[in-house]
């Protein structure tokens, strides 16, 4: 039941139906009606909401199935660690779940926001079913909300929003869990909170916002705030598929008796929009508010089955199909799409299996002098070697200087420790020192090439640009520090 009587069906095109004339918010009290879809997207969210929620619980080969340790610049993805140093691995996936989404898109429309979008999967299958057992059916809740004030009104909405802050707290806590990790999150929340304000403050917000969204500003989300309800028409076309409704079949509408002849399969019972979770009517075509959740469609087909009609008025299809024309699935997009999605799968997948999971950096301080100069025309750089390994034993990471091939001069390198111990899973930075002959610089630079080697046995080259001064004078009797 969704209070469209005053909407002119004519202008859904420049105003939202949750919203009537004056601009005030009209609810949405969605019908239930159980058909394929339904139960293809309860098993379907069922199953990702319970992968959210058991993911920090579940251990992978020692270790949180899944962590985004920021502060700690450690990140667990099904028991693999990746650390700050594997970028790539961050830019590869992000890269390939856009892409992914625009892929899906240009094929199969906005499927995501009906069947996957995390806003959808929470509201449609955990608030909305606790709400309707609290408070009934869609027409008793809207007698409830509509009625005065009294102690059974009180009661039920008591009821109601206490059952929506403890999932409210849960579904928050759980996304705490991912990132400060699942056993310091239990030993904060059985702690007193004064001794964890931060995480404790940052629960009540997660709680706060969760609320707020599932309990009160719900569908307004996809309809007014979420970005891809705006630029999905750009990624699809007149093939993409879609949740349409077949006009050529439906109309004229009206209820059909033997004597009414010339009219369409569509009865205008109204329930495609009873059903529909923001509020539209399908049978005015593509909208922005359209989740692609096929409520609808199961709502129609169990119409037109009580009638002796074929189901289908209201279907998953084309705009081409759907105006009787051909559907063309393999178009420019979706092949440039796949194209690169492939490149991008494959050198992730190349990457992932040639990991090496020791690594190391030769860097120069932000705050660092870039260079000192010595006595007998000698200069020395400070740098930084940073060190990561991702192996779950303890190495080891030698570093030396790679002769230069048209000058003789000496180098020297300096290092507390050569080779350098790397814990198992951790992050490291030692100080390196080298010290060259200014006569080797030109224009105050020299490059010259570190090589690393690994306990691992893998020997890494890297490039690296040492400073001094433009014109070094070789004959100075005591150390100077210059800055740029």
């Amino acid at each position: 039941m969704n209070n469209s009587k005053d909407k002119d069906p004519h202008d859904f095109r420049e105003t939202l139906y949750t919203i009537d004339k004056r601009g005030n918010r009209r609810w949405v009290y969605n019908a239930i009606v159980k058909g394929r879809f339904f139960t293809r997207r309860n098993i379907v969210m069922t199953a990702l909401m319970l992968f959210y929620l058991s993911m920090p619980w579940i251990v992978i080969n020692g270790e949180q199935a899944i962590q985004f340790d920021i502060i700690g610049r450690r990140f667990v993805v099904l028991g693999s660690v990746f650390w700050a140093t594997d970028t790539i691995f961050l830019f590869l996936i992000l890269i390939i779940l856009a892409l992914s989404l625009f892929f899906v898109t240009a094929i199969v429309g906005r499927t995501w926001c009906g069947w996957a979008c995390p806003e959808t999967v929470f509201l449609d299958f955990l608030f909305r079913p606790i709400e309707r057992l609290i408070e009934g059916s869609p027409a008793e809740r809207l007698r409830l909300d509509q009625g005065p004030w009294n102690f059974r009104k009180l009661r039920i909405k008591s009821v109601k929003y206490a059952a929506f802050t403890f999932l409210s707290w849960g579904v928050a806590s759980t996304f705490l869990a991912y990132f400060l990790g699942r056993q310091p999150l239990l030993e904060m929340m059985s702690a007193s909170p004064l001794l964890h304000p931060g995480p404790f403050s940052l629960t009540l917000a997660m709680m706060g916002v969760m609320l707020f969204q599932f309990g009160w500003f719900r569908e307004q989300f996809c309809t007014i705030i979420c970005p891809y309800a705006r630029f999905q028409s750009v990624m699809m076309d007149a093939n993409s598929m879609t949740v349409g409704y077949d006009a050529k079949r439906g109309e004229p509408r009206g209820h059909k008796k033997a004597s009414d002849l010339g009219l369409g399969d569509c009865v205008d019972c109204g329930l495609c929009v009873k059903v529909c979770p923001t509020g539209i009517d399908i049978r005015n075509g593509l909208q922005l508010e359209c989740v692609a959740c096929a409520s609808c469609i199961d709502a129609c087909d169990s119409v037109m089955l009580k009638l002796g009609r074929a189901p289908g008025l209201v279907r998953y299809d084309t705009e081409h199909g759907l105006a009787g024309e051909r559907t063309t699935f393999l178009r420019p997009r979706v092949v440039v799409y796949a194209a690169i999605l492939l490149v991008l799968t494959g050198l992730l997948s190349f990457r992932l299996t040639h990991r090496n999971h020791l690594n190391g950096q030769i860097v120069r301080g932000a705050s660092d002098v870039p260079f000192s100069e010595l006595a007998g025309g000698r200069v020395v750089n400070h740098l930084h070697l940073r060190l990561a390994n991702n192996s779950k034993t303890s190495a080891t990471m030698g570093v030396s200087l790679v002769a230069l091939k048209d000058s003789s001069a000496e180098l020297k390198l300096v290092m507390p420790v050569n080779p350098f111990p790397i814990p198992a899973e951790s992050l490291q930075t030692a100080p390196v020192f080298v010290e060259f002959p200014a006569s080797i610089l030109h224009d105050g630079k020299r490059k010259i090439n570190f090589k690393l080697s690994g306990s691992d046995g893998i020997e890494r080259i890297t490039e690296f640009t040492l400073l001094g001064p433009d014109n070094p004078i070789s004959d100075k009797s005591a150390t100077k520090q210059n800055k740029p």
